[in-house]
């Protein structure tokens, strides 16, 4: 071989060991995201294991100072003091409660935004709305922990000639179209109107009041005379003998008042009730959503706790997870016929 070939053959050597080779071309790039993977990953177990490290949001469907608010308000407080970060009530109002229970559907799934889910939200206006409530109460949550339930009471003004549910039904049927008072189209004293209608094969028109104060004043003045009310609101007209109690929409007969006959002893399987409870949007992590519900069931057997959710008349429940979840559906699929035959509407 010449020298000159010599010479180029030695650069060609050089320049080929100076290349990368192809496997390194094509390796390289997946190695950086396998690192990439790993450490996202582990850092998002990480913040999970961390949970909480900042303040959560607490979104209530409901304005301040009701049931539902202050519920909220005696859990948070725990919450805080037992986690170390603070729960923050986010009063999200309007629609009955649509407005705060789609915010929290569409909420970033990381734990740091929860709230409370009632009767209203979960079970009734999926029952009146279906598909076009903007959530579905089946898919887009994670049951946390049910609070409380409160039945209603059917009450009535002293001058109605009636004081048993038997007397009532004959009434209404020899006066029937009677006006009864309800805290709003669609809501848990509606519907208590409702299905007592179709048990009993009675007419009465509903009158929905936008304030349940007002809807008792009316009541207790004798100016609307049958009404279906939350426990708390009537059972203090009753105690003070200015209203009359017929029956209570419980199941069984309640703790708070177990002289008062059910509608259920009438009408077999009659039931309609309040609930309050903690949901998450769904796909907050499993380790996030255990921790929190634990926290929750915790926080309910709290002697204090107990204490202070008899102050508002409502009775414990304790269902949580699954048993919550189930709990739910099956107040929809009972509530579902009633609707659909009375035809309600939200306005």
């Amino acid at each position: 071989m010449s020298p000159r070939l010599a010479q180029r053959a030695a650069l060609g050597d050089h320049c080929m060991k100076s290349l990368p080779k192809r496997e390194d071309h094509v390796l390289r790039p997946f190695a950086v995201l396998a690192l990439v993977v790993v450490t996202s990953s582990g850092s998002s177990a990480a913040a999970q294991d961390s949970w909480p490290s900042k303040p959560i949001t607490v979104i209530v469907p409901f304005g301040a100072g009701g049931n539902t608010d202050s519920l909220a308000r005696i859990y948070s407080a725990r919450l805080s003091a037992r986690l170390g970060q603070q729960f923050v009530i986010e009063n999200r109002i309007g629609a009955g409660s649509i407005i705060g229970i789609t915010s929290l559907a569409k909420a970033a799934p990381d734990g740091y935004t929860i709230g409370i889910g009632t009767s209203a939200g979960l079970a009734i206006n999926p029952a009146i709305m279906k598909e076009n409530l903007g959530y579905n109460a089946d898919k887009d949550f994670a049951y946390l922990h049910l609070m409380a339930i409160q039945p209603n009471l059917l009450v009535v003004h002293p001058s109605v000639p009636a004081r048993t549910l038997a007397e009532f039904i004959a009434w209404v049927k020899a006066n029937p179209d009677q006006a009864y008072a309800t805290s709003g189209n669609g809501s848990s004293q509606h519907l208590c109107g409702e299905m007592l209608m179709q048990a009993a094969g009675i007419r009465m028109t509903s009158v929905a009041y936008r304030a349940s104060n007002q809807q008792m004043q009316d009541l207790v003045g004798g100016q609307i005379r049958i009404a279906c009310d939350n426990f708390s609101s009537a059972w203090e007209q009753v105690q003070a003998r200015k209203i009359r109690v017929l029956a209570i929409t419980s199941a069984k007969r309640y703790s708070f008042a177990p002289d008062i006959p059910t509608i259920a002893e009438t009408f077999k399987g009659f039931q309609v009730q309040a609930w309050f409870g903690w949901v998450a949007p769904i796909g907050v992590p499993k380790i996030i959503i255990d921790k929190l519900t634990a926290e929750l069931n915790a926080v309910g057997q709290e002697p204090d706790v107990r204490k202070r959710l008899d102050t508002f008349t409502v009775e414990f429940s304790g269902l949580s997870g699954q048993a919550f979840a189930d709990f739910a559906r099956e107040e929809r699929e009972t509530l579902a016929p009633i609707v659909e035959k009375a035809n309600i509407k939200l306005n």
